[in-house]
């Protein structure tokens, strides 16, 4: 069995255009970041935490988990928790390019594979009342940095990488490991 510890709507529909059949069965890991942390460290941790191993009691099937993380200079952006702090965000981030790290770890019979993509991205340079529009409008607030790339007036304007890592699923990096689950296919 290929289970996926991600609750996010985006993975899910990444695996199911795959043709991958699997099942959800969400973290449910503090995200926590600690004072001091370098955003890669972060995303490893979080990513690795979400396997949460010492759960773990089919040791044959492949568990998926995964991180995306919003970075400006070395400041994350994470989801934000109000759309206040999505307006912050989006402000900040407003006309400027920026990373989009998503993460992939897989776990099978004790081994742990860890990886990660980048996406450079670059926002469109909006108006304070085109940024609340946009929030207002596409619910953005379960997603890193306060936007989706796939959105109806998407903040994004260009991106130098894969669209599915910025959606939320390092897709080049995990099918670099299509042994280990492609007979879910």
């Amino acid at each position: 069995m290929l289970v996926l510890k991600s609750a996010s709507p985006r993975r899910k529909e990444v695996l199911e255009k795959l043709g991958l059949s699997f099942q959800i069965s969400p973290s449910t890991i503090e995200e926590t970041l600690l004072e001091n942390e370098h955003f890669l460290t972060y995303l490893k941790r979080v990513t690795l935490d979400k396997l949460e191993t010492s759960k773990i009691q089919e040791e044959n099937w492949v568990y998926v988990a995964s991180d995306t993380i919003v970075v400006l200079g070395e400041k994350i952006f994470p989801k934000p928790i109000s759309e206040q702090e999505c307006f912050s965000f989006l402000l900040e981030l407003n006309g400027k390019i920026h990373n989009v790290f998503s993460s992939l770890a897989i776990y099978k019979n004790s081994e742990v594979i860890y990886d990660f993509d980048t996406t450079l991205v670059q926002m469109k340079n909006l108006k304070e009342e085109e940024i609340w529009n946009y929030i207002k409008t596409a619910s953005p607030l379960d997603k890193a940095g306060g936007y989706g790339i796939q959105d109806e007036n998407s903040p994004v304007k260009s991106f130098e990488g894969s669209f599915i890592n910025v959606l939320g699923f390092p897709i080049r990096k995990f099918l670099l490991y299509i042994n280990i689950w492609k007979k879910y296919l």
